[in-house]
């Protein structure tokens, strides 16, 4: 098949919705010969910062001189965000190649009982595959949801990663900070370290419990001492003092306080890095970190005018406050424009109240997503607030009334489909 075929087959994967469960994906990879054994492994799970954290290990990986895999979601614009070897998506070419050699496993799995697979074990399979074919020495695999029974949990990797722990997709891994750690703990593997991002007392209790459990070797993000924060509008600065590294002056290229927080979860990995044989020199980490570049979290858009305008996909409680915290950190005492759209198994309500604290006015707009929220119902939660609302359901038409803001800053948010569209329209899409 070509690379349109093999993406539309990718997309009619949909269809079958998710289905959380290991057992499908283990037998998709055991006909493949198990690819997902043939390359050393970081294995992220979390609920914010997975993203970001997996962007700082691949920069500084690729900087100390390795071939490194990359397997995110979601993409912005297109799918082949999601796999990237080298800092390279995977080509058209390349994804027409591995659909078509993996499909004949696919279509056997559903004749033989196991059900059809999902879109996301698909994807999984496709980047397992990609990487050991390109021959790479470590993958960054980001945990698609929860942990336990996510298809990417098949890794047997050489370090487990979870980040910061928040409530989000309460339907599938329950309604409590305790219940959705419980699914995330279950990437924590016997034997291998694992590295336990800044978390509420309890929930850090919980995972490093666990983690001595199964003879894991936890290091918290805590234990590192980091002071001196400074944010500007080309990244993060802070300084830093552990065990291991010593102290270090960290210059990020990512923007926030939270982004100096997931900088820890990397700078913790370090010494178990080199236990695994992927030493990594302090230059090249100092470097890596400085040239991390992360899509869609709180980037900022050059433009020709004035106007400073950030693209963020915080999509959840946790994630506007950060946003939040951000913007009043880098403009104290301003108010931005807002344009925002939002999925609707998001609690709009409780998002739009905390981006109210620094917002001038808001355009609302539809996410191209048969799932989003409707401008109604957005505008409804900012004008309860007191927020001048400007409803406009065409993100391309919203957009640009954002652009022409008389406004200094402006921002747009809330889901990363409405991001990744509104990158497609500044940008191109990417595809050939």
């Amino acid at each position: 098949m070509d690379y349109d075929e093999s993406l539309q087959y990718i997309k009619d994967c949909t269809k079958h919705g998710i289905k959380l469960g290991l057992e499908r994906i283990t037998e998709i990879l055991k006909r493949l010969g198990n690819p997902q054994d043939q390359f050393k492994a970081i294995h992220i799970a979390g609920t914010n910062g997975k993203g970001s954290t997996a962007a700082m290990y691949n920069s500084v990986l690729r900087q100390a001189g390795y071939r490194t895999g990359c397997y995110t979601s979601p993409h912005l614009v297109s799918y082949r965000e999601r796999f990237v070897v080298n800092q390279h998506p995977i080509t058209p070419a390349q994804m027409a190649e591995v659909v078509t050699k993996i499909q004949p496993v696919l279509q056997s799995i559903g004749r033989d009982g196991f059900g059809a697979p999902t879109q996301f074990e698909v994807l999984t399979a496709i980047a397992f595959e990609f990487f050991a074919l390109q021959k790479i020495e470590a993958a960054i695999i980001e945990v698609g949801m929860g942990g336990r029974f996510d298809a990417t949990n098949v890794l047997h990797p050489h370090l487990s990663v979870i980040t910061h722990i928040a409530l989000d997709h309460q339907e599938f891994l329950g309604d409590t900070l305790a219940k959705i750690a419980f699914e995330k703990a279950g990437i924590i593997k016997p034997g291998v370290p694992l590295v336990v991002g800044l978390q509420e007392p309890e929930i850090e209790n919980f995972l490093t419990k666990i983690a001595m459990e199964r003879g894991a070797s936890p290091k918290n993000a805590d234990t590192i001492d980091y002071r001196n924060l400074t944010l500007s509008e080309k990244g993060t600065q802070f300084d830093i003092e552990d065990s291991y590294l010593g102290r270090l002056s960290i210059s990020l290229g990512l923007i926030g306080a939270h982004q100096a927080a997931n900088c820890l979860n990397v700078l913790a990995g370090m010494e178990f890095l080199e236990s695994a044989s992927l030493p990594i020199e302090k230059e090249a980490l100092l470097k890596g970190l400085a040239q991390c570049s992360w899509p869609g979290r709180f980037e900022k858009i050059t433009l020709p005018n004035s106007l400073k305008l950030y693209f963020d996909g915080a999509h959840n409680p946790d994630g506007a406050q950060v946003l939040v915290k951000t913007i009043q950190a880098l403009f104290p005492g301003k108010k931005v424009d807002l344009l925002f759209g939002i999925l609707n198994n998001r609690p709009c309500d409780a998002v739009a109240t905390i981006l109210s604290e620094v917002t001038r006015r808001v355009i609302v707009t539809t996410v191209p997503d048969p799932k989003s929220t409707s401008v109604n119902e957005m505008a409804k939660s900012f004008q309860t607030l007191g927020i001048p609302v400007i409803i406009e359901p065409s993100p391309d038409k919203a957009l640009d009334l954002l652009l022409t803001t008389d406004n200094q800053v402006a921002v747009a948010t809330g889901s990363l489909y409405l991001i990744g569209y509104l990158r497609g329209l500044l940008y191109g899409t990417g595809e050939e």
